[in-house]
């Protein structure tokens, strides 16, 4: 008892001291255990095969024999001390975007990315993460914002785990800015946790993504349990970076998830789960957009609703490893009051569902060929939404993507999407990406 004392009063101090989580591939994690990155990740990064999800279980604590971190003070109790490696990676992210959408649903001119965008800052990052103690490890990124909705992202979280009944369990304090409420612990594909997803173009291939409910701001802190078959979590969470005027006592939002994991065969692996999550929060809108408050601020109060089904299956298919995700969004509701347009991603106006599916098959190791196929329906009229956020229309869409991994620490990307509203005021358009992301 005293010494999880000790770890808990150091992991509370570790979330103060850091600024807040996404993750490709990092190179320090395969310092820090003596592997490559391919023993963690499933047909080219991000993607988690079953090693990658324990070692996130383990709150990224796993540490080769020879990188055993040491205690500053001899003779103390925690080892909490500098690795033998430096946890430190950079992943430097570069892509191409185009679309082909002249009008939005309201009729306002798409002129960004209609014309092509080059990308080169945008998802790139700084990363600082892996085990601090026995039983403490957490992580930390500083990165460029992909959507252009802020300058600089800062991601987070801390974790005390434990090794109980063949598997672990433990707790995670995180603030995120962009990965949703399920990002302090979430260790499948299937989208709920922002980078942990089969498309880069995740609003037009995966539920999760396209109805917000996986991406966002995020504060929270979560229990969870984890081994090779089950794994369980709930939590309380305010969807907010910038706390800044939350009755935190009053605006807590919990939320569960819990999966069934098991093996068919010498090289399959399926996973059946279901999240939920209910709540509200009255704050600033100046708070959700994470600016400072002032004499201009309103008021307002965001209850939120939503619940689903996902399902993982990966293994060979003739001598070829392929991954399929399936994400059914039965119901988000998001209701704003008063009804103002805010930034987040996931805290639009809106009662949407979707459903999607992803398919990956490597015809060779490094070469992934992806399709996917999502719909999306938006059951609110009175709907603002922002496009490449919560839509406020109906759609059809269809992706077909590449990737190839040049190296371990090289990946190129390739995608291709078709996109039906359906709307009678707005015409089909493609999206076209093409990125390459190194990591050291």
């Amino acid at each position: 008892m005293k010494k999880f004392t000790k770890n808990l009063l150091l992991l509370s101090g570790i979330l103060l001291l850091a600024i807040p989580e996404a993750a490709n591939a990092l190179p320090n994690f395969a310092r820090q255990t003596g592997k490559s990155c391919v023993a963690c990740h499933a047909q080219n990064m991000p993607k988690l095969n079953a090693y990658g999800r324990h070692f996130v279980l383990s709150g990224y604590t796993i540490y080769d024999d020879q990188g055993e971190t040491q205690s500053l003070v001899e003779g103390g109790d925690v080892p909490l001390g500098l690795p033998s490696v430096l946890n430190a990676s950079v992943v430097l992210n570069a892509r191409y975007i185009k679309t082909s959408q002249n009008l939005d649903a309201n009729s306002t001119d798409v002129v960004g990315t209609q014309r092509g965008e080059l990308q080169v800052l945008e998802g790139s990052g700084l990363y600082f993460g892996g085990r601090i103690s026995d039983n403490v490890g957490g992580l930390v990124s500083l990165t460029g914002d992909p959507s252009d909705e802020y300058d600089v992202v800062f991601n987070g979280k801390a974790i005390l785990s434990y090794e109980e009944l063949n598997g672990y369990a433990g707790v995670s304090l995180y603030s995120t800015q962009t990965n949703g409420i399920f990002s302090g612990m979430e260790n499948f594909n299937t989208g709920l946790n922002s980078p942990i997803r089969q498309f880069e173009n995740a609003n037009t291939t995966n539920a999760a993504q396209a109805t917000g409910i996986g991406r966002g701001p995020a504060t929270g802190v979560q229990a969870y349990y984890g081994d090779k078959n089950i794994f369980a979590t709930i939590g309380l969470t305010i969807p907010s970076q910038n706390n800044e005027g939350i009755d935190a006592g009053d605006s807590l939002m919990p939320f569960g998830r819990i999966t069934y994991n098991n093996t068919l065969g010498d090289d399959w692996n399926i996973m059946f789960g279901a999240y939920v999550f209910s709540g509200y929060v009255t704050a600033s809108d100046d708070s959700f957009n994470a600016t400072k408050i002032d004499a201009s601020s309103k008021l307002v109060t965001i209850s939120k609703e939503g619940y689903g089904i996902d399902l993982e299956a990966s293994g060979s298919i003739a001598d070829m490893m392929t991954m399929t995700t399936i994400n059914i969004v039965m119901k988000n509701i998001v209701d704003v009051n008063p009804d103002i347009a805010l930034e987040s991603p996931s805290l639009q106006q809106t009662d949407n569902k979707a459903s999607s599916i992803e398919f990956q098959i490597n015809p060779i190791t490094p070469l992934g060929i992806k399709v996917a196929y999502l719909n999306y329906v938006n059951n609110d009229d009175t709907a603002t939404g922002k496009i490449g956020f919560v839509n406020p229309h109906d759609f059809n869409a269809y992706s077909l993507g590449l990737n190839y991994l040049l190296r371990q620490n090289i990946l190129v990307n390739i995608e291709y999407g078709y996109v039906e509203p359906i709307l009678n005021t707005m015409d089909s358009y493609s999206d076209f990406y093409i990125s390459t992301a190194l990591s050291f």
